[in-house]
């Protein structure tokens, strides 16, 4: 093979005691020196097949669902897919695409008969494949689980189905998916409240004193201002305390201290209660806030002519110099005189005396002890202090 002996392309091959040529196509002879007939020059390809020369021979290369020797064959026609499957030309074979719910490879097998769906389902013819269409509370692929059995609801539940799904009807006070929260436990209601299972849900009944939808709120029992006469309110729990103004008690401050019940007011003074305070009506000759002091009814010098005053409850008398009486002194005794006959007026405590003339006597030397004259015979009276003597013949 050294002297490369094959023409036209052939490849030398060698053999016990030589070598021999393989042609490329088209050629023949010992070394490949000879052209032969082109048999594709005839077109013996039909349906657009395209001709391949072979060695003394050709081949057809077939369009998609064509194939035979010279391509004569049409897989698609007549049409081997069944119930309404369309055929799909393939290189040298073909493939069916079948309607939904549909398969194999002429579409011959109906997926849905019989229904491969359970409990009642529906087939739904797909693509290639089916679904099922199930009754309110199955699932899986042929609807053979049932989602109520056993129930999925706890405490006491009832188990609804529903589409593709179910749910719980809870009893009163539980809640969640499947029931599983007790929405009592914990009590969610505070301050002593009381929780009581509603649909659902629950509520709180709450001690008196808090509201709130848990009970968390303390009541405040001052809104209403329930302090009167200027009380000042101080919440509790259920109840308030007043701290009430100066002159009232009383749990809302609605007495007025009687400030009269400790009789404040002395001698005899009438008491009038007011707020806090007290008035007192003195009795005559006190005063003061409570009476108490006797009113100095000398303070005025009532008593005139150098009397001498001396203070009473409600009066006052008067000590009088001599000479003076009345209430207040207000009487000279011995002005006028009352001493008659040239008598002198001397006065007295309280009083006066009359010192009289030689001859008269009587408180305001009203006789005469002369006249008429006492002295008989022709004697002559003659006065004397207090008296009168005769001058006899």
């Amino acid at each position: 093979c050294a002297s490369n002996p094959c023409e036209n392309g052939g490849t030398c091959n060698r053999v016990d005691g030589g070598y021999n040529c393989s042609c490329s196509p088209g050629f023949i002879g010992a070394n490949c020196q000879n052209g032969q007939l082109d048999l594709c020059s005839l077109s013996p390809c039909e349906n657009g097949g395209t001709c391949v020369p072979q060695p003394g021979d050709y081949t057809c290369s077939c369009v998609d669902g064509f194939n035979g020797d010279n391509c004569t064959i049409d897989l698609c026609s007549p049409s081997p897919c069944e119930n309404g499957g369309t055929c799909v030309p393939q290189p040298g074979d073909y493939s069916c695409s079948c309607v939904d719910g549909f398969v194999g490879y002429n579409c011959t097998i109906d997926l849905c008969s019989p229904s491969p769906c359970e409990n009642g389902g529906t087939c739904i013819p797909q693509p290639g494949d089916y679904s099922c269409s199930c009754v309110d509370g199955f699932v899986g692929y042929n609807c053979t689980i049932d989602l109520c059995l056993p129930s999925p609801c706890e405490n006491g539940g009832t188990c609804i189905p529903q589409p593709g799904d179910y749910s719980c009807s809870c009893v009163d006070g539980f809640v969640a998916y499947n029931c599983t929260i007790e929405l009592c436990s914990p009590s969610p209601c505070e301050n002593g409240g009381s929780c009581v299972p509603q649909p659902e849900d629950y509520s709180c009944s709450c001690v008196d004193g808090f509201v709130g939808d848990n009970c968390t709120i303390d009541i405040n029992n001052c809104d209403t201002n329930p302090c009167l006469n200027g009380g000042t309110c101080t919440d509790g729990v259920n109840s308030f305390t007043c701290a009430c103004a100066a002159g009232y008690s009383g749990d809302i401050c609605g007495t007025d201290i009687d400030n009269c019940d400790t009789n404040p007011c002395l001698n005899g003074g009438t008491c009038t209660d007011g707020v806090n305070s007290f008035t007192c009506a003195c009795a005559a000759g006190y005063t003061g806030d409570t009476c108490s002091t006797d009113i100095d009814e000398c303070a005025s010098n009532p008593c005139t002519h150098g009397g001498t005053c001396i203070d009473g409850v409600n009066q006052f008398t008067c000590n009088c110099a001599d000479g003076f009486n009345g209430d207040i002194c207000q009487n000279d005794l011995c002005s006028p005189s009352p001493c008659e006959n040239g008598g002198t007026c001397v006065p007295q405590p309280g009083d006066y005396i009359c010192s009289c003339v030689n001859g008269f006597v009587g408180y305001n030397c009203t006789i005469d002890l002369c006249s008429p004259s006492p002295c008989e015979n022709g004697g002559t009276c003659v006065p004397q202090p207090g008296d009168y003597s005769c001058s006899c013949v």
